[in-house]
């Protein structure tokens, strides 16, 4: 069964990006198998090549890029912090990007994955004005960044308490992106680029 990824941008413990997360999860359940990252236990410090040799460092580094590696399809839901992405989503890609230089054997975990951009916030941009630096960011380290994109404004607005309850066209646009990513993780999992 085709298997997704899903990180949130944000450490927050209730973030509104991860919230958006388990709603997509919940929307998928069934159709493929989930990995939402718990990014609260995410401790890595700022990226410094000093640390690479550290082994406690990049054993949690290996882990990650395990789950990337093993992924067929990404979703990224994140806030922007001053009309930027927040230095923990940049920090962690620039993490998993090393490993393939530093070892010929080991893969880029982002190369060819079908990847979904998302945002939330409790402002008017609702996370919009960051999703071209995770377009950018994704897109260089190989990661196939779809055309369709969800951000969601004023989030405090659809949050009943216990999820999200969003307006029927909103819920429509959430399936089809979701579908399409679906669709595209599947094909490339049977159909090597290569």
């Amino acid at each position: 069964m085709t298997r997704l990824l899903l990180l949130s941008g944000s450490q927050r413990r209730e973030s509104f990006n991860t919230r958006l997360l388990k709603n997509f999860a919940e929307r998928l359940e069934g159709c493929c198998d989930l990995d939402l990252i718990d990014v609260q236990h995410i401790r890595l410090p700022v990226f410094d090549q000093d640390y690479e040799e550290d082994p406690l460092v990049m054993e949690n580094v290996m882990a990650l890029h395990k789950r990337f590696h093993t992924a067929q399809g990404l979703i990224v839901a994140s806030p922007e912090y001053n009309n930027q992405l927040p230095p923990f989503l940049k920090n962690l890609v620039d993490w998993l990007s090393r490993p393939a230089y530093l070892n010929a054997n080991v893969a880029n975990p982002f190369y060819d994955l079908p990847t979904l951009c998302c945002s939330s916030s409790t402002g008017w941009s609702g996370g919009a004005l960051a999703i071209p630096q995770a377009r950018a960011l994704f897109g260089y380290v190989g990661c196939l960044v779809m055309g369709d994109s969800l951000s969601f404004p004023y989030a405090e607005r659809d949050w009943t308490g216990d999820g999200f309850l969003f307006d029927p066209h909103t819920d429509e646009q959430i399936n089809i992106s979701l579908n399409r990513l679906l669709k595209l993780s599947q094909l490339l999992a049977t159909h090597s680029l290569d």
